[in-house]
């Protein structure tokens, strides 16, 4: 089975510095062939030519000209394509017009096959319709926009290099490498399934909408049957843009922020949804203590509102849970006020920022652990022991501490076997969640168009046995999102899954 990965940059800037500029003047051709569905001007090298000066010439980067011969060797008569750009004034005229040119009679490129740019579809922004996408092929298309920053891979000393740099900030390299690799071990396993799968890699790692709109333009990056972009906030914001005006899926792994899918019908948000966190949470409660009172501990901090506004919402419609919100404000009361209820669950969904987090979480669990008989049962949606590595795990043990847990569960048979195909093919241990996070969104999105082709986008498949996290898409606003989760507790100082019946 076909699993390609198509890196963008096709060699590093190191190659591109070794390149002095030819000597020879680069005269612009105005002849043009079709390309991958795309126009490029095509260029006959000259004696004292490198694809550098060539590029310069054209206009575009180095690393977006097409060659079908090793760059070192290039002799005058090989050929250089240069993408046609520069002429249209935003990404999205620019794929309308390739769309036009696609169905132009260009002379074609005989080692080259012609593909289509999906229509741009207006969707009304008052309610969510089925959205129009392009029904995948016998091997599904991926772009997966990422900041690799390949520009500066020649920094590293490879003469000292060592598997610890993996975690240092001086190499931002490493900073996400482990979602890609996470995304590898999918693809490793959806060969073995007989899926087929091509890649697009694109280096995203300029945080600006410009970056992002050439990015779309050089790389056919709407020319795949979804898009993943690991990108910071102003980067995601454009390519979401691009990708609803291309008619495009675009998924979003670790966004938080629920109103990412408001207007959007073709976002997905991988993060579990708030509701979905809140109704796991309110459902371990009554299994585990069904008469307890509820304290929510907050803050009034603006961050924390989406959360407490769900707790409100989901407790103000059933009459099971008694509950009472504490402002922190008043946490001198907070053991007396404890105390008239001692069969209690608490909730902190306090967040004032990293430092202050810190000092509330020690001053939190300092008093909560006073009650030696009977001590409360505590709640974070945050995992604690991931946030604060110096907290004190025996506390949170007599407080039967219970999170969101985003780690590894040992005694989970398809974590372990995670853990053991990541070793085997990158000599490491990763070191976060974004692994997991790559290796399931690849694996439950690839597998589900490959059984059930568009269908899936309305109405997504349940999650699948053997994701690391459970994963299952529903509406939220006009996009989708994910409303699965594992709740877990601490039992001897390790975390099991929570119960929910």
């Amino acid at each position: 089975m076909l699993v390609a990965v198509i890196f963008t940059f096709h060699f590093s800037p190191l190659t591109l510095r070794a390149q002095a500029p030819g000597t020879t003047p680069v005269k612009v051709s105005h002849e043009m062939q079709m390309l991958h569905g795309r126009k490029y001007y095509v260029h006959i090298v000259e004696k004292g030519q490198t694809v550098y000066s060539i590029a310069k010439a054209y206009k575009v980067e180095a690393y977006d000209a097409v060659t079908h011969v090793d760059i070192h060797f290039m002799h005058p008569g090989d050929t250089v394509w240069l993408p046609a750009r520069g002429q249209f004034s935003s990404a999205a005229e620019e794929i309308a017009r390739q769309e036009a040119d696609a169905a132009q009679p260009v002379a074609p490129v005989e080692t080259a096959a012609t593909e289509t740019v999906p229509a741009t579809v207006t969707t009304p922004a008052t309610q969510r319709v089925a959205p129009l996408v392009r029904k995948p092929a016998s091997t599904i298309k991926v772009a997966l926009l990422m900041p690799l920053y390949l520009k500066q891979i020649d920094e590293i000393s490879t003469s000292k290099f060592d598997i610890e740099q993996r975690g240092k900030k001086s190499y931002r390299q490493f900073e996400f490498i482990e979602f890609y690799e996470g995304i590898m071990l999918a693809l490793d396993e959806l060969d073995k399934q007989g899926i087929s799968v091509e890649l697009n890699v694109v280096d995203v790692s300029e945080n600006s909408s410009q970056a992002v709109e050439t990015a779309f333009i050089s790389h056919r990056v709407t020319q795949s049957d979804f898009i993943v972009a690991l990108l910071f906030r102003e980067s995601f914001d454009k390519a979401a843009e691009l990708a609803q005006q291309a008619g495009v899926y675009i998924v979003n792994p670790m966004a938080t922020r629920s109103e990412l899918c408001s207007t959007n019908p073709y976002m997905v948000k991988i993060q579990p949804s708030v509701a979905g966190q809140v109704e796991i949470m309110l459902k371990n409660m009554k299994v585990e203590r069904p008469d307890a009172h509820l304290y929510i501990i907050h803050s009034n901090a603006k961050a924390e509102k989406p959360m407490l506004e769900e707790l409100k919402r989901q407790l103000d419609g059933r009459k099971d849970i008694r509950y009472t919100i504490f402002n922190w404000s008043q946490n001198a009361k907070l053991a007396a006020t404890l105390k008239t209820t001692p069969n209690c669950n608490v909730v902190s969904i306090y967040d004032q920022g990293r430092d202050n987090n810190r000092v509330f979480v020690s001053n939190l669990l300092n008093r909560l652990s006073a009650f030696k008989n009977n001590p409360p049962t505590l709640y974070s949606f945050s995992d604690w022991t991931r946030d604060y590595s110096d907290i004190d795990f025996s506390q949170l043990q007599h407080l039967n501490y219970h999170t969101f847990y985003s780690s590894w569960d040992m005694t989970n048979q398809v974590h372990v076997d995670f853990l053991k195909a990541f070793r085997s093919k990158f000599a490491s241990e990763p070191t976060s969640q974004l692994a997991a996070n790559g290796y399931d969104l690849m694996l439950y999105i690839v597998s589900s168009l490959k059984r059930r082709g568009t269908d899936f986008w309305t109405t997504p498949t349940n999650t699948l046995p053997s994701l690391i996290n459970p994963l299952h898409l529903n509406q939220s606003g006009m996009g989708l999102e994910n409303d699965r989760s594992q709740l877990y507790r601490l039992d001897s100082l390790r975390f099991v899954p929570a119960s929910l019946k």
